[in-house]
C-alpha cells in the first residue's frame, strides 16, 4: 500500500563491509554519506539506525577515532534534520558522539558547547528499542527524571511535519500531535499504554529504495573529482533521494540486527525496516486497528461453535457438511485478511481457527461416539432382520428408531407353508423345529438379501416389509423378483430332503409356500410400549397382502399380487412375468382389488408357459365381455398348459384355469345380467 512519505534505505551491506573493512568504521565515513545525502540528494530527514557511545568506538588510535567523532558531531550539527540513536542499554538513554574528557558520567543530560555533542536539548535522539526481539511492537516514549525519549519514527516524523517535541502530548491510551493553533496532526493509538505497532506497507527490498554505503560515499566523491560522465551518474543517482527521508543501518546478517518478520515466513529482514514502516504509519495514519478483548473472546467461540455445528450433523449431510465447515473457516481467514488489507483492522486468526479445529475434532469424537451407540442400537434392534448393508444405510441416515409410526409407502409381503397343520401333526417337536429353522433361515437369507425387512415369524409365516424402515429403489419389483428367488430356494430344499432318505417324511419333500404381496401406503414404525416396542406395520393395504396370500389358494397359484404392485413392479423393470387372474373383493373389503400372480423370472419363462398366460388372457376377454364359449374354449385350452395342473401336481387340486372353466360354465347357466362388471366376492379368507 502507498504512503505518503518517501522512505530510502542507505545500507551498511555486505559490499560496505569487504570495502571499508569490519565494523565499527571511522566515524567520518558516515559523516561523508550525511553531508552527501542532504547536499546532493535533497532530502528531507536522515535517521542513524546506529548507538554511537564509548562501545563504537573503532581500533584507530585515539586522535584518529576522535577526529571521526568531530567529523560527524559537525555534519549532524550542520545538518539538524538527522536523528542519532539511542536504545534503553545505552546509560542514560543518551546516544553521544563524544570525545572522553568532554563527558561527565555523573550528569544525566550534559550540554557542552564543544563539539561533537549530541544530547536531548541539543540535535535529534531517537530510541530504536523494541519489545525483546518482537518487531510488531515498538515503546513511544520513555522518561526520565528531566526529559521524555521519544521514537527515532515519531522524532523523524515530527522533523517533516515541521513540529517541535512539544507538540506531542502523552495521554493514557493515545499519543497527541497538535500544531500551534489547536489542530490536531496525528492521534498515536497506544496498546498498554506505551507501544505502537507498525503497519507493513511492503517489501523490505522496494524498487529504487536502497543503495549501499559504499556507493552513496563512491558517488560523492565522483561529484567532487569525477570525470563529466561519473558526475551525470552521480547526479543520477542522488536524484532518487530527492525530498525522502532516509534511513541508515546495518543489514548485513553479520552484524546481527535482522528479525523475523510478521507475514514473512522464514525469511528474516533488517530491523531498521521497522522505523521505515512506523514513520510511514505515522505520516499516513493508517494506524492498525484491534478489536476488543470482548470481540476477539466471541470470535473465538462464535466459530469454535459453528465448526462443532457442523461436525455433529447427521450422516447424510457429512459431505455438506465438512464442506460448509472448511468454507467457513477459509471465509474468516479471508475475511481476516481483507479487513487488514481495507481498514487495517486485525481479528484474531489463530485462536479463532484453532478453536475451530479443536472443536471440529471434539465434536468429530462426540458424533463417532454416538454414531457408535446408535450403530449397537439399531444393530440389536434390525440386525437380525435386515441385511449388514441395510443396516449400515440406517446408522448412516442417523435417524433414531422411536416409538410411533409415520405414513410411508411400502410392498406388505406375507407367506405361508401350504398345509403346515399336517407338518405340525406327523412330524416330533424337534423335527419340526429343525425344519422349520433349516426352511426360515434359507427363506430369510433371500429376502433379506433383496433388501426386505423381516418384520416377525407367525409359526411357518414370514411377514416383511420391502422400504422400510429403509428406503429402496423399486421395492415392488425386488419384492416380486425375492417370490420366484424363494419358490426356486425351496425347490432346492425339497430335493435336499428327498435325497436324505428316511429322515424325513414323504410329503416334506412335496412342501410349497403361498405368498402374497401388495404396495401402497400404510403406518410403519415402532409399535408396542414405552418399554418393549416392535417394528412393524399396520394398515388396510396390509390386511390386503395378508389376503392375497390366502386368498392364492382358492386360485390354484403360488404367489398373488395386487394390481398396485405389478403396476409398481413393471415401472422398474421386466423382470417379473406377471398373469391377470381376477377382480375380487376380498372378506372385510368392499373395495375390489385386481389380483395377478407371478409366473416366473422373465429370463425362466418357456414357449409352453407363454402360450397359456396369452390363452388365458383371451379368455378373461371373452369373460368379462359375457362372451362365454369362447371363453371357456380359451380357458380349457390354456388349463393344459398349466404348469401346476393336478396330472402334474397332486398337492395342486386346481389352477387359474380350472377355476375360470368352472366360474364360466355356472355363469353360462346362471347370466349375470347386461350392469355385471365382472367382479368375484371373495367367501372366505
Amino acid at each position: 500500500m502507498d504512503a505518503p512519505v518517501k522512505v530510502c534505505y542507505v545500507d551498511v551491506d555486505t559490499e560496505s563491509i569487504s570495502r571499508l573493512g569490519n565494523f565499527p568504521w571511522n566515524r567520518e565515513y558516515f559523516a561523508i554519506t550525511l553531508d552527501a545525502l542532504f547536499q546532493h540528494g535533497g532530502i528531507k530527514a536522515a535517521g542513524m539506525d546506529f548507538v554511537f557511545s564509548m562501545a563504537g568506538i573503532p581500533a584507530l588510535g585515539r586522535d584518529e577515532a576522535e577526529a571521526g567523532s568531530k567529523a560527524l558531531g559537525k555534519s549532524i550539527h550542520k545538518n539538524k534534520n538527522v536523528v542519532a540513536a539511542a536504545t534503553f542499554g545505552t546509560k542514560g538513554f543518551f546516544p553521544f558522539v563524544f570525545q572522553k574528557s568532554q563527558i561527565n558520567p555523573e550528569d544525566e543530560a550534559p550540554e557542552l558547547p564543544a563539539f561533537p555533542i549530541v544530547g536531548p536539548t541539543w540535535g535529534h535522539v531517537g530510541l530504536i528499542d523494541t519489545v525483546g526481539n518482537d518487531v510488531r511492537y515498538v515503546p513511544f516514549f520513555a522518561k526520565t527524571s528531566t526529559h521524555t525519549y521519544l521514537p527515532m519514527s515519531l522524532k523523524l516524523a515530527l522533523i517533516y511535519w515541521g513540529l517541535p517535541a512539544s507538540a506531542l502530548t502523552i495521554e493514557e491510551d493515545k499519543l497527541v500531535v497538535k500544531k500551534d493553533d489547536g489542530s490536531t496532526v496525528a492521534s498515536i493509538p497506544l496498546r498498554m499504554g506505551q507501544l505502537a505497532e507498525p503497519n507493513w506497507f511492503g517489501a523490505w527490498m522496494e524498487k529504487d529504495r536502497h543503495a549501499s554505503l559504499v556507493h552513496v560515499m563512491a558517488f560523492a566523491q565522483a561529484l567532487q573529482n569525477g570525470t563529466e560522465e561519473e558526475k551525470q551518474l552521480a547526479r543520477e543517482f542522488f536524484a532518487a533521494f530527492k525530498d525522502s527521508v532516509v534511513l541508515i543501518g546495518p543489514v548485513d546478517p553479520l552484524l546481527k540486527d535482522i528479525s523475523l518478520m510478521p507475514l514473512n515466513g522464514s525469511h528474516a529482514v533488517p530491523r531498521v525496516s521497522v522505523h521505515g514502516n512506523l514513520l510511514k504509519t505515522l505520516l499516513s495514519g493508517r494506524f492498525i486497528e484491534r478489536p476488543p478483548v470482548w470481540v476477539n473472546c466471541a470470535l473465538i467461540f462464535l466459530l469454535g461453535f459453528v465448526a462443532a455445528s457442523f461436525s455433529i450433523v447427521p450422516p447424510r449431510f457429512n459431505a455438506l457438511a465438512r464442506i460448509c465447515g472448511a468454507l467457513t473457516v477459509l471465509g474468516y481467514i479471508g475475511a481476516a485478511f481483507l479487513l487488514f488489507s481495507t481498514h487495517d483492522l486485525i481479528i484474531p486468526l489463530v485462536a479463532p481457527v484453532g478453536a475451530a479445529l479443536s472443536c471440529t475434532f471434539y465434536g468429530a469424537l462426540i458424533h463417532l461416539s454416538n454414531e457408535r451407540r446408535q450403530k449397537r442400537r439399531i444393530t440389536g434392534m434390525f440386525g437380525t432382520y435386515l441385511s449388514p448393508s441395510l443396516v449400515e444405510k440406517m446408522v448412516e441416515s442417523g435417524e433414531e428408531p422411536k416409538l410411533g409410526g409415520i405414513d410411508a409407502e411400502i410392498t406388505a409381503f406375507f407367506s405361508d407353508v401350504q398345509g403346515f397343520s399336517g407338518f405340525s401333526e406327523m412330524l416330533a417337536p424337534q423335527q419340526l423345529v429343525a425344519l422349520m429353522n433349516e426352511y426360515l433361515s434359507a427363506m430369510t437369507d433371500i429376502l433379506m438379501e433383496e433388501g426386505c425387512y423381516v418384520d416377525k415369524y407367525i409359526g411357518d409365516a414370514i411377514v416383511g416389509i420391502f422400504n422400510s424402515p429403509v428406503e429402496l429403489e423399486n421395492h415392488a419389483l425386488k419384492a416380486c423378483v425375492a417370490t420366484q428367488l424363494l419358490h426356486k430356494r425351496l425347490a432346492e430344499l425339497r430335493m435336499k430332503w428327498a435325497s436324505e432318505g428316511d429322515k424325513w417324511p414323504p410329503f416334506v419333500s412335496r412342501m410349497q409356500m403361498r405368498i402374497g404381496t401388495n404396495t401402497g401406503h400404510a403406518t410403519v414404525g415402532n409399535m408396542g410400549s414405552e418399554k418393549r416396542f416392535n417394528y412393524t406395520m399396520m394398515g388396510d393395504m396390509v390386511n390386503l397382502a395378508a389376503r392375497c396370500e390366502s386368498g392364492a389358494k382358492s386360485y390354484g397359484v403360488y404367489t398373488m399380487v395386487t394390481g398396485e404392485t405389478m403396476r409398481s413392479a413393471e415401472a422398474g423393470g421386466d423382470d417379473c412375468v406377471f398373469r391377470f387372474l381376477d377382480k375380487i373383493i376380498v372378506k372385510g373389503r368392499s373395495e375390489p382389488a385386481e389380483i395377478y400372480e407371478v409366473v416366473c423370472l422373465r429370463k425362466d419363462l418357456d414357449a409352453e408357459t407363454r402360450k397359456c398366460i396369452e390363452l388365458y388372457a383371451e379368455g378373461i376377454e371373452h369373460y368379462r365381455n359375457q362372451r362365454w364359449t369362447p371363453a371357456l374354449d380359451c380357458f380349457e385350452k390354456s388349463a393344459e398348459l398349466e404348469t401346476n395342473r393336478p396330472e402334474r401336481n397332486p398337492d395342486s387340486p386346481t389352477t387359474p384355469s380350472l377355476v375360470m372353466i368352472d366360474r364360466t360354465r355356472y355363469l353360462m347357466a346362471n347370466p349375470p345380467g347386461a350392469d355385471w362388471n365382472g367382479v368375484y366376492v371373495m367367501k372366505s379368507k
